[in-house]
């Protein structure tokens, strides 16, 4: 069941990100049979369903002491922190464990990061990544390995696997859980998905779409990875980037194909020069000082600013 990175040595410390529920349970002990035998539970507890968080906590504590397992335990106000940076408690709660994640992996020196998303998981992200108009790399959904610009490596064993096989695993070995009693409130959009409209997309094709709504991300997946590719093998070719880290306005950059050109910008943003907060408008803008009569500066995050001159961009 589980599709674990070669990478990953079950006797090295590893972190595993533990709520309590279903899925996270299921896979602790798949882990465990699997023989990873130096595992680190951590939880965050982020304060918002009151006792019902608590009792998370205190679950996933007792069951690191009758395991014999390492645990780490971290209250946070997502609420606060969503009002404070304006920013929903979604993105908020992801953004905290994020960072209390980060310092687990400092303080128990290990990077990898296990999570038990699972594939209708997966098929939830894509969709809605979807109507939020994404592209390719938003289609791909989540990744089973993905490295995060803090160093971390967040490894999905269960991406490929149904939600149904995970319940009939945990009811024949008879594993205790959590059950989070918002995950039926449809006030989050990603419930609605999953109560809503994937039942009503199986009714409309009279067919399960999760497999093909997988295919979808794969391909994407597959092809955005092609594109990427060309634009880091552009990106490194002699005389295309300068000593200063500018770039240069060639006749081969000028004839990129559009999907190539803007993933050979993102890249040079933010791998070469290293800026955050570059988004799809950013890219589009960049693309568009190229064109005769483009602009010779457009603005940036942070107070930056992208200039063009003598056949040559750099930011400022």
């Amino acid at each position: 069941m589980l599709n674990i990175p070669s990478a990953c040595d079950p006797s090295e410390p590893v972190l595993l990100a533990i709520s309590g529920g279903r899925d996270s349970v299921a896979l602790l002990h798949l882990l465990l049979e699997a023989g990873f035998t130096n595992l680190i539970l951590c939880h965050l507890n982020h304060g918002l369903r009151g006792k019902e968080s608590d009792g998370d906590a205190a679950f996933v504590r007792r069951l690191a002491k009758k395991l014999e397992l390492k645990c780490e335990i971290e209250e946070a106000d997502v609420t606060a922190l969503a009002e404070k940076r304006r920013l929903s408690v979604e993105t908020a709660a992801r953004e905290a464990r994020h960072a209390f994640l980060l310092r687990m992996a400092e303080k128990h020196d290990t990077w990898v990061v296990l999570l038990a998303h699972h594939a209708e998981d997966q098929a939830e992200t894509i969709l809605a990544n979807l109507c939020r108009g994404s592209g390719l790399a938003g289609l791909a959904g989540m990744h089973a390995v993905q490295r995060l610009d803090s160093g971390l490596h967040l490894v999905r064993p269960l991406l490929h696997v149904r939600r149904g096989e995970i319940d009939a695993y945990l009811k024949s070995n008879r594993f205790k859980f959590r059950e989070d009693s918002s995950n039926t409130s449809p006030k989050h959009r990603r419930n609605r998905l999953r109560h809503e409209a994937l039942p009503l997309l199986n009714d409309i094709f009279s067919r399960d779409v999760v497999p093909q709504v997988l295919r979808l991300g794969s391909l994407a997946e597959q092809d955005d990875d092609c594109l990427q590719r060309q634009a880091f093998a552009f990106l490194t070719a002699p005389q295309q980037v300068n000593e200063d880290r500018s770039l240069s306005i060639t006749k081969e950059l000028l004839a990129l194909h559009p999907a190539v050109l803007s993933r050979a910008f993102a890249l040079w943003f933010r791998e070469v020069m290293e800026l955050p907060g570059i988004e799809h408008d950013e890219i589009e803008a960049a693309m568009s000082m190229l064109a005769p009569d483009g602009a010779a500066k457009i603005n940036l995050p942070h107070d930056k600013h992208l200039r063009r001159k003598a056949k040559r961009l750099w930011v400022e």
